[in-house]
């Protein structure tokens, strides 16, 4: 394998990574959302969330640009 290619593994891990901690994060937000649905910190944690998911469609074009493989085990753990 050459150089290029095990960098761009490594790059596809350090991706998958941050997607599983995007996707943990929306999840916990949108709990965190519910449970504080009535009070000024609902439209803050929705911003958040909002930041997140965005972030979250950037990582995923990235790593379909890179065209690295995406872990279905880290997806899961997210």
């Amino acid at each position: 394998m050459g150089d290029r290619a095990v960098s761009i593994q490594h790059v596809g891990t350090y991706l998958n990574d941050h997607l599983m901690g995007a996707t943990a994060a929306v999840e916990l937000l949108e709990g965190l959302e519910s449970a504080h649905a009535d009070t000024d910190l609902s439209s803050t944690l929705a911003g958040l969330r909002a930041d997140i998911l965005a972030d979250k469609a950037e990582l995923e074009a990235l790593i379909d640009r890179l065209e690295c493989a995406r872990s279905p085990l880290r997806r899961a753990a997210g």
